[in-house]
C-alpha cells in the first residue's frame, strides 16, 4: 500500500459508512480514495513513533561497538 493516511476523511463516518456511499474502511479504501480530504483539526490514528525506534536503535548499537 503506497499512501498510509492516519487522518480521519470528511466523508467518513464509521467503519463501513462513508459519506460519499463508498466501503469507508479506514484502513481498507480510505487510504486510496481519491475524494480523500483530511478532517480539520483531527488527531492521527496512531503516533509516527519512527524517528524513536531509531534514535533508540542507534544508541544501543553505538553502545554495543564501543
Amino acid at each position: 500500500m503506497a499512501k498510509t493516511r492516519e487522518f480521519q476523511c470528511v466523508h467518513y463516518i464509521n467503519e463501513g459508512n462513508c459519506g460519499l456511499g463508498r466501503k469507508g474502511e479506514f484502513y481498507g479504501s480510505c487510504q486510496t480514495c481519491s475524494a480523500y480530504k483530511k478532517k480539520p483539526h483531527s488527531r492521527p490514528n496512531r503516533k509516527d513513533t519512527r524517528k524513536k525506534r531509531l534514535e533508540r536503535i542507534s544508541r544501543k548499537e553505538r553502545d554495543w561497538l564501543y
